[in-house]
């Protein structure tokens, strides 16, 4: 497992690798979005049911456009962003199948204004996805070396970085309904 820049990172995505970044409160295990064998073996990794969709994290609304119903996007979510609050958003025709839930056809997305994620996503040139790193129903993890631990081999590359302020994981709001899912 290596350790480097966000730079460094984007080879590895683009390669359909795993990586752990820091992000505002917690380090996260990404991948890209795209790539749906990458993405299931971040389920795998995480021991996460098929069912329970990831978060996407970006740098910028048009990096997550082609994934949305720009449409149903009202001023709560652009007042929000770059911020700390995911939104449970309409997905749209064009994005695959295992981004979005599969009953409401919800996609979860933040955009971030943490720079290591921001860097990580500009150079990437699109999203990520963005769930904790852990193992479904261990406790978020903020330490590099329980990274290391915990997961061993199974995460291609570790992105050097700070965690950022915040106390708990990103907020998750549902845009239709209004409702707090997370807090």
């Amino acid at each position: 497992m290596k350790v480097g820049s966000p730079l460094e990172s984007v080879n590895y995505l683009g390669a359909g690798k795993i990586i752990a970044y820091p992000t505002e409160s917690i380090y996260g295990i990404g991948c890209d979005p795209y790539n749906y064998d990458a993405v299931k073996k971040i389920y795998k990794i995480k021991n996460r049911p098929k069912n329970k969709p990831m978060i996407l994290i970006a740098s910028d609304m048009k990096q997550i456009e082609n994934l949305i119903d720009y449409n149903a996007i009202n001023q709560s979510v652009i007042d929000s962003w770059p911020g700390h609050t995911t939104w449970l958003l309409p997905a749209s025709n064009a994005c695959p199948q295992w981004l979005y839930e599969k009953d409401s056809k919800k996609i979860a997305i933040r955009v971030s204004a943490h720079t290591t994620v921001v860097s990580i996503c500009n150079n990437f040139k699109k999203p990520i996805i963005s769930t904790s790193a852990n193992k479904s129903k261990d406790d978020p993890i903020t330490k590099i070396e329980k990274i290391k631990d915990i997961f061993n081999n199974e995460i291609d590359f570790i992105v050097e970085g700070d965690l950022g302020n915040e106390p708990d994981p990103s907020v998750i709001r549902d845009l239709e309904t209004g409702k707090m899912i997370r807090e």
